[in-house]
Parts: structure tokens; C-alpha cells; sequence
């Protein structure tokens, strides 16, 4: 299976006031996972480790994963790229009143589509218990399909509907070749606009300059674990000639800041600070071959913490 993703649109109908966070990717994360583990683990242990029935879980397979010990590459890898992804609103102002509509995107990526229906479930069931301070309690309204290779949408559900279609669209990283050939788009010169914090790690520690080999890396790391834990492939790249191309690409205008983000992690106890990159960067160099990468990989985010949404990116044509 080649890397593919499908894309949705959630939208919730809030049935009394809400409190919520003024970012809802952590929230909606954390609320999704409770849900999703309670639905589908049927030992419940504290964590997955050594459960005897994990190669078959769904929750294992979407929010615990991890190499397995036959994997044929990758297998040093602590924790691997999570099969899905979480596109909150740009910002929530609370308290929501009743009735206030909320939209968040999910991507599923690879072998996690077929479990689409859990998610359906998890937030239908997340409605029902809340969210937020004082669980504030919603509705699933409407969930869209998106196509994101020619930008169109298709309803899969209205309430009070009990159906839910499957999607007709998907985009791989196949496709991304011939969007990559679009006019548009310069050869030789690229804006990126970094959306949500990008959070780049190089030799070991976050980076606040978005050098384009250390943005490269992390994407083609993310695409290749992606790729080989989730889609049941390696990805098939000539690394030996592409980390070099992408060390000589020059970044000729960094209009970008460091934005610090706070959350509390209830599974820590404690308040968590994430900071990462926003803002727009122009690159010069070859970038015809980068480009493929760089289309897909709007979808995917880059960095860490990619899941609630974080590491957010578009490619901006002029």
C-alpha cells in the first residue's frame, strides 16, 4: 500500500456553554484517546505494553503504536508517528455560547482509514460525556469527506442521520507528482508558511531557524516511518542523493518568530509548554524534487506533536 491519506470535516453543535481552550488540538486529542481506549481495549491494562492482544487492537495500532520487533528497519524507534491528525480552529473564543458550531479536520493515514468508524464513534460518545472545563456537552452535526488534490467535499453524515458513507476520495504521495508539475509553482524559488508552531529537533535539540535540510529531514522521517509502519511499505527515495540536494537549497528570507503554547497534560498532571516556528520562510535552490514531499506533507504536518495538530504548513504559490 503506498502512503494515502483521506481527509474529513467534523462539525460539532454545542448543546450548552462551553469552556474550552483557546487552542483545541490537545483537547479534542485527549478527549478522543479516553473514548477510543475505552471502546477498544478489552484488557484494560495502564498501558499496552505486553498485552497479548495488542497486535490486534485498534488502539494500539492508532494511538500506542510501535515497532514491532521483526520490523526490518526503524526498529531503535521509541515511539513512531501516530496514523492520524488533528486540524483544530485557528482559535476558540470562550466561553462558547449553545448552540456555537465547532469544525476540526482529521487526516487518517495508511491502514488507519479502515478505522474510521471508531473515530465517528469516539466523538459521537465524546459529545455525550463533554468536553472541556465543566464538560461542556455537544452534538457531531455534519462530517464532510475532503479532497485535497482538487479541493472538493462530499457529506458523509447530517444529524439526526444513524448512517455514515464512506469516503470516494483519497490522496497518496503518487499523486503529489503531478500537482508538483503545476506552472505555478517556480522551480528554483519556494515560500512555506508555517501555520501552527513547527517543532524541528537537529543534532538533538528544538531549532528556531527553519533551515530547509532540517525541515527536510524531519518530513522525510516522518513520510518513511508513516510509510513503513502504517502502510506496510518502505519509501522508496534515494536518500543518499536527496539529503544533500536539500543541505544545498538556501533559506533567502526567514520572516519567522518562535510562538510559545501551553497546555495541561492530564495524563502528566502538569502544565506542558510547546513552542515551535511560525511564520513564512522563501527557499532558493532545486526544488523540483523536493516538491512532491512538500504538497503531501501540508497534509501530514511535520515535527513533533503533529498529532493535535502542531507543525501545520503550506506550500504558497506567488
Amino acid at each position: 500500500m503506498a502512503i494515502a491519506l483521506t481527509q474529513y470535516r467534523f462539525t460539532l453543535l454545542a448543546e450548552q456553554e462551553m469552556r474550552l481552550p483557546p487552542y483545541l488540538g490537545s483537547t479534542l486529542r485527549g478527549g478522543f484517546g479516553h473514548i477510543f481506549r475505552h471502546l477498544c481495549c478489552a484488557t484494560c491494562r495502564p498501558d499496552c505494553k505486553g498485552c497479548e492482544l495488542a497486535q490486534s487492537c485498534p488502539y494500539f495500532a492508532v494511538f500506542d503504536p510501535s515497532p514491532p520487533p521483526d520490523s526490518p528497519a526503524l526498529r531503535k524507534l521509541e515511539e513512531i508517528p501516530r496514523p492520524f491528525v488533528i486540524e483544530p480552529p485557528p482559535r476558540i473564543e470562550s466561553p462558547l455560547a449553545r448552540g456555537s458550531l465547532i469544525r476540526f479536520g482529521l487526516t487518517l493515514i495508511g491502514k488507519a482509514r479502515d478505522l474510521f468508524p471508531y473515530f465517528v464513534v469516539s466523538f459521537r460518545e465524546l459529545g455525550r460525556e463533554g468536553l472541556g472545563r465543566g464538560r461542556g456537552r455537544f452534538r457531531l452535526e455534519s462530517i464532510e469527506a475532503l479532497d485535497p488534490l482538487f479541493n472538493r467535499s462530499e457529506s458523509l453524515y447530517v444529524f439526526p442521520g444513524s448512517m455514515v458513507k464512506n469516503s470516494s476520495f483519497s490522496a497518496s504521495l503518487e499523486d503529489c507528482h503531478s500537482l508538483a508539475a503545476d506552472p505555478s509553482l517556480s522551480p528554483t524559488s519556494l515560500k512555506l508558511a508555517f501555520l501552527t508552531p513547527i517543532r524541528l529537533k537537529h543534532d538533538g535539540h528544538l531549532v528556531d531557524r527553519p533551515e530547509f535540510h532540517i525541515l527536510f529531514r524531519s518530513l522525510l522521517r516522518r513520510l518513511s516511518s508513516l510509510s513503513l509502519f502504517h502502510c506496510g511499505e518502505r519509501l522508496e527515495v534515494d536518500y543518499q542523493a536527496l539529503i544533500p540536494a536539500a543541505e544545498r537549497v538556501e533559506l533567502v528570507h526567514d520572516d519567522t518568530r518562535w510562538h510559545d503554547w501551553e497546555r495541561y497534560s492530564s495524563r502528566q498532571k502538569e502544565r506542558m509548554t510547546f513552542g515551535g516556528i511560525v511564520g513564512q520562510a522563501i527557499y532558493r535552490g532545486d526544488m523540483a524534487i523536493f516538491l512532491p514531499f512538500l504538497i503531501f506533507g501540508q497534509w501530514t504536518h511535520v515535527g513533533k506533536n503533529a498529532t493535535f495538530g502542531l507543525g501545520k504548513y503550506q506550500v504558497v504559490r506567488p
